[in-house]
């Protein structure tokens, strides 16, 4: 056989062996991370009007057991929320029980973090609790003003170490590093959904938790 045939014969192979690797040692393994620590909490479009508040139980998986900070191992430590949201345009106060000039929570686990829209302002607000020693906290926001309303979009929170990454139709849009590790809580503590009669009126479906930073390669896929 030529010489430049068995060359390319060759290359062929290890172009083939190059793929089945990155699919069964990358691509693979992603997928599954995606499917086995997804927790749902929205499936069904939800409209957070003032009647809307709810309470979802976390039971710790099989595969993340229970511990004070979320991390999975290999993954890192970290959590990342994923929700489409729906901000509808209104400018008038009669459409809320309180003021629409303040922040309305939508996703929460505790006190740390807090996801919120502020009607008046027009902005998304990510509030994270941080220590710099045991005896004193604080609290850091990410705040991101360039919400476009009265269209759906997908909003992807990353809380990777002390860096919190906020994503908008896979698009970066927000960066901030806090002083210190965030204080999360443990993954059998509840999520609220909502705020009764303080609610910002849009719709959320599809929302879900993943109880590790999410990888780049991941956004597209979830």
């Amino acid at each position: 056989m030529d010489t430049k045939y068995i060359y390319i014969l060759i290359t062929v192979i290890i172009l083939i062996l190059l793929f089945v690797l990155f699919y069964y040692y990358y691509y693979e393994p992603n997928q599954s991370n995606i499917v086995i620590y997804k927790i749902p909490l929205i499936t069904n479009e939800q409209q957070f009007d003032e009647t809307y508040s709810n309470t979802i139980i976390l039971k710790a998986q099989p595969s993340v057991s229970k511990r004070d900070t979320l991390y999975v191992a290999k993954l890192g430590y970290g959590l990342s929320f994923v929700w489409e949201m729906y901000i509808p345009s209104l400018n008038s106060n009669d459409k809320w029980q309180t003021s629409y000039n303040r922040l309305k929570p939508i996703i929460s686990i505790s006190d740390s973090p807090v996801i919120s829209y502020h009607p008046k302002k027009n902005y998304l607000s990510v509030v994270l609790k941080y220590r710099h020693n045991p005896y004193y906290v604080q609290f850091a926001e990410l705040k991101y003003e360039n919400i476009k309303p009265q269209r759906w979009s997908k909003y992807i929170l990353i809380i990777e170490n002390r860096n919190v990454k906020l994503y908008i139709d896979s698009i970066l849009v927000s960066v901030k590093k806090l002083p210190s590790i965030p204080v999360i809580y443990d993954i059998a503590t509840d999520i609220t959904l909502g705020n009764l009669n303080n609610n910002f009126q849009g719709k959320v479906k599809n929302a879900s938790l993943y109880p590790y930073p999410l990888t780049y390669s991941e956004i597209e896929k979830v």
